[in-house]
């Protein structure tokens, strides 16, 4: 695991130490929430997952105090006849010194996958970010993995992003990332979009992905997508 992975999960953990007992009195029930999203295309680490295809996504999480758990589906279009991931996630979340910071493991199954592939992995995900009063949030999110599907081993994607809140209903955001995969395949990608509200959980996002190794295959090219997602 990386040192800054290390450094990240170390300081989520002293806040759920330090403050989980006290949290969790106050917070007798769970929240629940939810999300549903249909996208004109599937992208993850801004290179595609479908292969043109369209996408569904359903997540529901439940949270109490800094602890949160969550199962997640959507459909993929992989190689060998893989159709869909699940996920389920378990995590920690709070704020230090104006920052907001998570931390997750997640255990991931490739749904319908050749006899032989491994289809079943852990991935571990660190995420610290700023929201400012000028609506201006800052974020950086380092998700890594020592035994990826199929013939990937070591996998770590890096990515620093930007949004900033336009008006009610309106909002620009864009980032840039890096991924380093064990044996090959390493990549830099960017992403710029516009996100628009059309209801208080209702919103609509277009969003533009581009990586800089376009002869590693179609996955790796420009694309843009039109995503709309409903929380419940």
């Amino acid at each position: 695991m990386s040192k800054h992975i290390r450094l990240l999960a170390g300081i989520s953990s002293l806040i759920f130490l330090a403050g989980a007992h006290g949290v969790l009195a106050q917070t007798p029930d769970w929240q629940m929430s939810g999300t549903f999203a249909v996208a004109s295309e599937g992208v993850s680490k801004d290179v595609t997952e479908t292969d043109g295809r369209g996408q569904l996504k359903a997540a529901l999480e439940a949270d109490r105090g800094p602890i949160f758990i969550s199962a997640q589906w959507r459909n993929l279009h992989e190689g060998g006849g893989i159709d869909g991931q699940q996920e389920y996630v378990l995590g920690l979340k709070g704020q230090s010194g104006g920052f907001d910071l998570a931390f997750s493991g997640g255990y991931k199954i490739k749904n319908n996958a050749p006899s032989g592939f491994d289809a079943h992995f852990v991935e571990w995900q660190a995420d610290v970010s700023r929201t400012f009063a000028t609506g201006t949030t800052l974020r950086i999110t380092d998700v890594y993995t020592s035994d990826a599907p199929g013939a990937t081993k070591g996998d770590n994607w890096i990515d620093a992003g930007l949004s900033q809140q336009i008006s009610a209903r309106w909002s620009l955001s864009g980032s840039v990332g890096t991924r380093h995969r064990t044996p090959k395949d390493d990549y830099s990608a960017v992403n710029l979009g516009a996100t628009y509200a059309l209801l208080p959980k209702t919103k609509i996002d277009l969003r533009y992905y581009d990586t800089d190794r376009h002869d590693a295959g179609d996955a790796f090219k420009s694309r843009l997508v039109l995503q709309l997602m409903q929380n419940f």
